[in-house]
């Protein structure tokens, strides 16, 4: 399901997909990342993803497709020659705006079956689906909350896109009609989800910080809106 240029191969795949400007790309350019660094983190000699975009795009600007798991046929000690009736896999696939997972579900399974050839039947389970949302940079709470990071920390944060799912971000913005800015004061080697995750005491002690400088910030505008 995938080209030579490791393009998502299935019709309609990218077609709402939000191309990211050539000023977004050059801003997320400047958060530090050591490929080289990064290869011998995850123990691989090589990067894979879709030409045309770096590693750190790949991972947050660009939609993907993964098999996460995949089994069948006799697994167990020794040898058979037994001719597997049945074989599966498990396979997700990261959205950004503005892709739906249920249309992008529906392209899949389309896909999948197309491509089968008729001595194989598909079946298709959907597990769940998270929406993809984005807040824009220059917005006040986003301007604000800036603003926080750097008189917490002395350095001016740099506007990151992530992969991960937080489904509820997008809950949020179809319910209330709200954005969401999601601050990270976790390091990449406090191995985050892993059994030995950690979090620094030195970060720890100024994690609140941000917030009680955001709440200042908006009591003021609140207080200068009510005055007008």
């Amino acid at each position: 399901m995938h080209d030579e240029n490791n393009h998502i191969t299935i019709p309609g795949f990218y077609d709402d997909v939000v191309e990211v400007t050539p000023a977004e790309r050059a801003a997320l350019a400047e958060a530090p990342f050591d490929e080289k660094a990064y290869m011998k983190d995850l123990g691989v000699n090589a990067v894979w993803g879709e030409k045309g975009y770096t590693s750190s795009e790949r991972s947050s600007i660009r939609p993907t497709l993964d098999v996460n798991g995949i089994w069948g046929g006799y697994t167990g000690e020794g040898a058979k020659t037994v001719l597997p009736s049945k074989a599966f896999a498990k396979i997700s696939m990261r959205l950004v705006p503005n892709q739906t997972s249920a249309k992008i579900s529906k392209l899949f399974e389309d896909h999948f079956r197309s491509i089968a050839p008729p001595s194989v039947q598909v079946k298709v389970d959907y597990h769940h689906g998270g929406e993809p949302v984005v807040t824009p940079i220059d917005s006040v709470p986003f301007k604000a909350a800036s603003m926080a990071m750097q008189k917490t920390f002395g350095k001016e944060p740099i506007p990151c896109r992530g992969g991960g799912s937080i489904p509820i971000v997008a809950l949020f913005e179809k319910e209330l009609g709200l954005k969401s800015v999601l601050f990270g004061f976790g390091l990449n080697s406090d191995n985050l989800h892993s059994p030995n995750e950690k979090f620094g005491l030195f970060n720890f002690t100024k994690e609140s910080k941000p917030f009680h400088i955001l709440s200042i910030f908006y009591r003021i505008k609140c207080s200068i809106i009510n005055y007008l």
